[in-house]
């Protein structure tokens, strides 16, 4: 059976690891935030220094799932930085204050976020071979990558998205699809950055 790509099938398989990820990065926030208190510090006078005690964090309770640094980070604050080499998918965490994720400028993450779209991949069985099955196949070589993308006010995460990516237009990453995750895990009702999703949401490039 060839991997399947869609929102259901991905969330089948990354279920465990979005919850584990998201987890950490709440237990990120609040190691940041005591060690601002203990120091007396104010987050915003240092949120490079805040994110990345978040990350730094977020490394120590995701050891299982064994994350690297993405030290060339051009979407912002360190914080982006983590990426996971899953079995059939690759997953970074971005960190952005809008809906939109902004066009990447490194060569990496360029290729990153250019993939086929979940729709042109056709699933069929290994025994319906008069669909050119090798092709399929050849097509669908590397791992399935996906953004967690999500963004925290203060310490409250309220945005924590499923996205897969399929190219660049207009300045902005082209989604194949999008799915929220946020109310999975946690109880906070997310209703000012929901609102704008929703309202936004038909202007945000997707591939046809």
């Amino acid at each position: 059976m060839i991997r399947e790509d869609s929102p259901e099938g991905t969330l089948a398989r990354l279920e465990t690891a979005c919850q584990e990820i998201f987890r950490a990065l709440e237990r990120g926030i609040q190691t940041a935030d005591h060690i601002h208190d203990e120091r007396g510090w104010k987050p915003k006078g240092d949120i490079h220094f805040y994110r990345h005690m978040t990350r730094r964090e977020a490394m120590e309770e995701l050891k299982q799932l064994n994350p690297e640094l993405d030290d060339d980070d051009d979407l912002g604050l360190p914080m982006s930085g983590l990426i996971f080499h899953l079995e059939h998918d690759i997953v970074r965490t971005w960190h952005t204050q809008d809906i939109k994720i902004p066009k990447p400028t490194t060569r990496a993450k360029l290729n990153f976020v250019h993939q086929i779209p979940e729709r042109q991949i056709p699933v069929v069985g290994d025994d319906e071979l008069s669909l050119d099955f090798e092709e399929i196949k050849a097509r669908q070589v590397k791992k399935n990558h996906v953004i967690i993308h999500w963004t925290a006010e203060g310490s409250t995460i309220v945005r924590f998205d499923l996205v897969r990516p399929v190219g660049v237009h207009g300045g902005q990453v082209t989604v194949d699809w999008r799915t929220p995750l946020l109310g999975r895990y946690t109880q906070v009702e997310d209703l000012q950055y929901r609102r704008r999703d929703t309202q936004t949401a038909l202007g945000e490039e997707e591939s046809q």
